[in-house]
């Protein structure tokens, strides 16, 4: 029996000893693990999807873009190509849906597109590769349409905007407005 405690002891000991130990050799050394590191995460994110946007006509913009499926979750998402656009420089696309990816640090919104008979060529499209086939001429005071307005933002702008719409209401000079109950 006297083993067995003393076993017991050195172990509940070493356990402790390893707990403390361990975590300030981590601190003082200079190696970092980021989160993306530590979880095996992509550089690439997405924010929500939302389908429930009018479906506008749009043609392409550039050739030289792509469309793309998305799979993985949210904060892990892989794009990978399925068409060239290329091959489809007269063809009418139709938006189906919208969302915001991140890559490399910078926001950019995405279209879902389809087009052909029964809409089974489509994907995941950057908002710059397409324009709209029928913009709106915008009036005196009347803002233009968002795809006119968000292609003349620079990236720092874009990746704003992106801040702006998923952190709430904002006052006059661009700062969180505050409710009083």
């Amino acid at each position: 029996m006297k083993k067995f405690t003393t076993i017991v002891v050195t172990m509940g000991i070493t356990l402790m000893v390893g707990g403390t130990v361990l975590p300030a050799a981590a601190t003082d050394s200079n190696v970092r693990i980021t989160a993306s590191a530590a979880t095996k995460q992509s550089k690439i994110q997405r924010g929500p999807i939302w389908s429930n946007y009018n479906k506008h006509d749009y043609k392409v913009a550039n050739t030289r873009g792509k469309t793309y499926e998305m799979t993985g979750k949210a904060n892990n998402i892989k794009l990978k190509v399925n068409h060239n656009l290329k091959n489809y420089k007269n063809s009418t696309w139709v938006r189906r849906k919208l969302t915001q990816i991140k890559q490399n640090g910078n926001w950019n919104v995405y279209y879902y597109v389809t087009t052909g008979k029964k809409s089974k060529i489509g994907g995941w499209v950057k908002l710059t590769d397409m324009k709209l086939k029928h913009p709106h001429k915008p009036a005196k005071h009347v803002a233009p349409d968002f795809d006119i307005w968000y292609r003349k933002l620079n990236q720092k702008q874009r990746n704003e905007y992106r801040d702006f719409t998923y952190s709430g209401a904002r006052d006059a000079d661009g700062e969180p407005s505050e409710m009083s109950f």
